[in-house]
């Protein structure tokens, strides 16, 4: 769509890094809020969120460029161009879990607790940064006859002049309303972890539909057309799933 949003004298700002960025601010600021409404130290989110994001921007790249190794073999100079696009969720998930795991660790705190305080606020920064997804052509979708197919011409990224399944939208639809959700819900959770858990399996299960629409190379499992993240996505949910009938009965035991 558009990639670039402006360039001045040699400035340019890119609408994928744009978009991130608005992401994380609105993100960042609400999650704060929340944090402040509930009590707890607003020094200490600043702290994790500052891990977090170091440690997910990495993890996310790394993922990134592990599927689509060939291509960064051949262009190993491209792998730190991430405003072109080409960041991998399950990645900086991963990465975000490690960093707050040790983090919690260092700090002897409630680490389901903080977890799920975030868990609207991953969702919500989702949905905004797929527009960026949307405006630099990545993560696009497979080709369509449907009205509402889009047409790239000026991405360096997805097909051009070919109606597409705007995948991106799919996603930022999806993750929005995965939003309103969970937030709705923050005040009556029934144990630590219960938010963060149902972010997990509700997320892994939406993308695990929409890689059925998307047509961008993200990896594909050797013994069938199943992509590296739907496989993801079938190992988080059952992970995620056990983790939340353990807690949720220990939890039940525990009031009893």
């Amino acid at each position: 769509m558009h990639p670039v949003l402006f360039s001045i004298d040699g400035l340019t700002i890119y609408t994928y890094g744009l978009c991130m960025s608005v992401a994380f601010l609105v993100s960042f600021g609400w999650g704060l809020w929340e944090v402040k409404r509930r009590g707890l130290p607003v020094e200490t989110g600043i702290d994790l969120t500052f891990w977090a994001l170091v440690s997910g921007l990495l993890f996310s790249r790394l993922f990134y460029v592990i599927v689509n190794l060939p291509f960064f073999i051949a262009y190993p100079a491209r792998a730190f161009m991430i405003w072109e696009g080409g960041l991998v969720w399950y990645g900086a998930f991963v990465g975000a879990v490690v960093a707050g795991a040790l983090f919690f660790r260092a700090r002897k705190l409630n680490g389901w607790l903080w977890a799920d305080i975030a868990a609207p606020f991953f969702a919500l920064g989702q949905g905004i940064g797929r527009i960026g997804c949307f405006m630099a052509g990545c993560c696009y979708g497979r080709p369509t006859d449907l009205c509402w197919g889009v047409v790239f011409t000026k991405s360096e990224i997805a097909p051009l002049g070919v109606p597409l399944h705007p995948t991106q939208l799919y996603s930022v639809v999806a993750n929005l309303l995965l939003f309103a959700f969970l937030y709705q819900r923050r005040k009556r959770s029934g144990f630590d972890g219960e938010q963060i858990l149902l972010y997990v399996i509700l997320y892994a299960a939406i993308r695990s539909i929409l890689e059925v629409f998307r047509d961008d190379p993200r990896g594909y499992l050797p013994w069938g057309m199943v992509s590296t993240s739907q496989c993801i996505a079938v190992a988080a949910v059952v992970f995620a799933a056990g983790l939340y009938f353990y807690l949720k009965g220990r939890g039940e035991t525990s009031r009893a």
